[in-house]
C-alpha cells in the first residue's frame, strides 16, 4: 500500500500516462487502420482501373492488339503496387497475369484450352464481396500471411466487330505489406512517448520532492509543537502555495509562543493573586485561633479577611465573566439609550479615583445627546473598564478625555490617557487574554491583563471593532464603534 505522498502523486502520474497512452494508442491503431486500408483500397481501385484501360485499348485497337503490350502493362503496374494481378474470365480462367507464384500452381487446374485456372467456384464468383482477406480461399496459405483481394468485373464492346468480351480483374497484395507503414508511425508514437513519460516523470519527482521537503519540515515542526516547543522555523522560499503555507505556519508558531508566554504569566499572575489573600487569610485566621490576636483586635483583621475573600471573588469572576463571552454564553440585550449620558455616569462613578490623582476630564462630544442601538450594562462595562485602565496608567497632574462623534450610520467613542502609552512591540497583544504592559506601562502590578480582552469580547458581541493608537511617551488612545440610532426611534 502506498503511503507516502510522493508515492501517491508518483502512482497517480504513471496511471494517468498509461492510461492516456493506452487510449491514444488505440484511438492512433483505429485512425491508421482507417486511413490506411483507405488509402490501400483506393491505390487498388486506381490499378483495376487502369487495367481496364488497358484492356479496352488493346481490344478496341484497329491495328495494334499484342497481348504482350496487356502484359508489360499489368506487370508493370504490379511492380508498382507491390501487387499481384490476373485478368480471368467469367469462369476463372486466368489469360493475363503479372505473376503466379510457383507455391500456388499446383493448385490451380487447367482449362481446357490450357490456361490456369481457378479451382474454387467461390474465388470467381461475380457475386462475392469486392475486398476478401486471408489466404484467398487457400491459394496463399503457404506464404503464412493474410492477403488482401480486390475483385473488379469488367465488360468491354468492340466497336469495330460489336462483339462483348467480359471478365475479372484480381488483384492481391499482402495485409503486412499494407500495416508495414501503420507498424513505423506506432514505434515512432510509442518511442516518444517513452521519451515524454521519462522527461514527465524526472519533472514530476523533482516538484513533488520540492513539494513535499517543506511539507516534511512543517510536520517535524507540528511535532515539536505537539512536544511543547514553539521556536521551530519553516524556512520560505518562493511564492507559492506551499510557500504560502509555510508562511502561515509561520506565524501559527509565534501566535502560539506568545500565548505560551502569556499563558504561563497568567498562571504566574494567578498562583501570585491567590496566594497573597490566601497567605493573609490563613495568617490571620491562625492567629485568632492561637490567640495571638487580642480580642478587641480581632474584628479589625477579620475585616480584612472579608476584603482579600472579595478580591478572589472579583478574580474569579473576571475570569468565568471572559470564559462565557468568549464561549458565546452571554445573551446581549441591546436597546436605544444615550451614550453621552451613559459616559457622564461611568465618569461620577470614578470620580474619587480622579481626585486620588489629581486628574482633568474633559469631555468631547460632538453633541449633546448621541443614540446608540446596544446592550447598555455591556457597553457600561466596556467605558469603565478603559476609564479606569487610563486612570491607572495616567501619571498624576494628567488628563483624560471621551469623545463622541458620528460618521453615517456608525458612533465612535474613543477614550484618551496622556499616560507614557504602548510600544509599538506590545500594540498587537494588548486585546490578548492575560497580556500585561507593566513593564512599560506602570508598577502597578495588580491587574490580570482580563479588562481589554473582555473589552474587545463585549464590542465584537456586537459585530463592531475597537482598535488603539498609541506612541510612548505620548499617551493612548482607544478607539470603539456602536451601530448610530437617529429620529424618533431613539427616545
Amino acid at each position: 500500500m502506498i503511503r507516502t505522498m510522493f508515492g501517491k502523486i508518483l502512482a497517480i502520474v504513471l496511471l494517468v500516462l498509461v492510461i492516456s497512452f493506452a487510449l491514444t494508442g488505440l484511438l492512433m491503431n483505429s485512425g491508421l487502420n482507417r486511413m490506411i486500408t483507405d488509402q490501400k483500397a483506393q491505390q487498388l481501385e486506381s490499378t483495376s482501373d487502369k487495367v481496364i484501360a488497358a484492356l479496352e485499348m488493346i481490344l478496341k485497337s484497329a491495328y495494334n492488339r499484342d497481348p504482350s503490350l496487356l502484359v508489360n502493362a499489368i506487370q508493370t503496374l504490379a511492380d508498382n503496387t507491390d501487387s499481384i494481378i490476373w485478368i480471368t474470365r467469367t469462369d476463372g480462367t486466368i489469360v493475363f497475369f503479372s505473376e503466379i507464384p510457383d507455391y500456388m500452381r499446383d493448385q490451380l487446374i487447367t482449362s481446357e484450352d490450357g490456361f490456369p485456372r481457378l479451382p474454387n467456384p467461390s474465388q470467381y464468383d461475380p457475386l462475392a464481396e469486392k475486398y476478401r482477406s486471408g489466404d484467398f480461399y487457400g491459394l496463399f496459405k503457404k506464404t503464412d500471411v493474410d492477403w488482401l483481394t480486390l475483385t473488379e468485373a469488367f465488360s468491354i464492346t468492340n466497336p469495330y466487330t460489336g462483339t462483348r468480351s467480359g471478365g475479372l480483374i484480381f488483384i492481391h497484395t499482402q495485409i503486412p505489406a499494407i500495416y508495414g507503414m501503420k507498424r513505423s508511425i506506432l514505434f515512432i508514437f510509442l518511442a516518444s512517448g517513452t521519451v515524454g513519460a521519462a522527461i514527465a516523470l524526472i519533472a514530476v519527482t523533482l516538484l513533488s520532492r520540492r513539494t513535499i521537503r517543506p511539507l516534511n519540515r512543517i510536520k517535524h515542526a507540528a511535532r515539536m509543537v505537539a512536544a511543547g516547543e514553539f521556536s521551530e522555523r519553516i524556512p520560505v522560499k518562493g511564492k507559492d502555495e506551499i510557500s504560502e503555507l509555510a508562511d502561515s505556519f509561520n506565524h501559527m508558531m509565534v501566535a502560539l509562543e506568545n500565548l505560551e508566554r502569556m499563558r504561563r504569566d497568567f498562571i504566574g499572575n494567578v498562583s501570585h493573586e491567590l496566594r497573597t489573600p490566601i497567605t493573609t487569610i490563613k495568617g490571620f485566621v491562625e492567629g485568632i485561633l492561637d490567640g495571638v490576636i487580642p480580642v478587641e483586635r480581632q474584628a479589625d483583621y477579620l475585616m480584612i479577611v472579608r476584603d482579600e475573600i472579595r478580591r478572589m471573588q472579583n478574580l474569579v469572576n473576571e475570569l468565568l465573566d471572559l470564559a462565557r463571552m468568549q464561549g458565546g454564553e452571554v445573551t446581549l440585550k441591546p436597546s436605544n439609550f444615550d451614550m453621552n449620558e451613559l459616559i457622564r455616569r461611568c465618569v461620577i462613578g470614578l470620580q474619587q479615583m480622579f481626585i486620588e490623582k489629581n486628574l482633568g476630564f474633559k469631555a468631547n462630544f460632538e453633541s449633546e445627546r448621541m443614540f446608540v442601538h446596544a446592550d447598555p450594562d455591556a457597553i457600561q462595562r466596556v467605558l469603565i473598564n478603559l476609564i479606569h485602565n487610563a486612570i491607572k496608567f495616567t501619571p498624576q497632574g494628567g488628563e483624560i478625555t471621551v469623545s463622541t462623534w458620528v460618521e453615517r450610520d456608525k458612533a465612535f467613542i474613543s477614550v484618551e490617557d496622556t499616560g507614557k502609552g504602548i510600544s509599538a512591540e506590545e500594540l498587537p497583544y494588548i486585546f490578548e487574554r492575560f497580556y500585561k504592559t507593566d513593564k512599560s506601562r506602570s508598577a502597578d502590578r495588580t491587574g490580570l491583563g482580563l479588562g481589554l480582552a473582555i473589552v474587545r469580547s463585549i464590542i465584537v458581541s456586537h459585530n463592531e471593532s475597537i482598535k488603539v493608537e498609541s506612541q510612548e511617551g505620548r499617551g493612548t488612545r482607544f478607539i470603539f464603534t456602536l451601530r448610530s440610532v437617529t429620529g424618533p426611534e431613539s427616545y
